[in-house]
């Protein structure tokens, strides 16, 4: 006796562990290259003061004032502190006892901005006599 059989059984193909492998280093090297931009970009940048913009030694002191050379300024409202990663920090948050920057007064003499210098920027921008 003859069994015909009509239907066969369906599995789907595994992909390939080749394939898969390929892929996951195109990923790898993908990430680190962008990885390696980023950072790449970040370390090449330079940052641009307005031309205004004065060089000082920034002592701690009591908020809302800071102490910048030898005067004693006030933080105008909506001032700013940028650290060294150029990233805007909360006067409270300043770790700093010490630490050289370049600021910007407003037209009332308060301080409207303040930028925390690298050690790099610091030895390019001499402080002004």
């Amino acid at each position: 006796m003859h069994v015909i059989r009509l239907a066969r059984s369906f599995e789907p193909a595994a992909p390939a562990q080749d394939t898969v492998k390929h892929m996951e280093k195109i990923l790898v090297a993908i990430l680190a290259a962008a990885l390696g931009l980023a950072c790449a970009t970040q370390a090449l940048a330079q940052r641009n003061f307005p031309d205004s913009a004065r060089r000082g030694n920034l002592t701690a002191y009591a908020y809302p004032s800071m102490k910048i050379g030898e005067h004693t300024y006030h933080l105008a409202a909506g001032s700013r502190i940028v650290n060294q990663q150029n990233l805007i920090v909360m006067p409270a948050s300043l770790q700093v006892q010490t630490a050289p920057v370049m600021y910007l007064l407003d037209i009332s003499g308060d301080l409207s901005r303040i930028w925390l210098l690298t050690d790099d920027e610091a030895a390019r921008i001499p402080l002004s006599k």
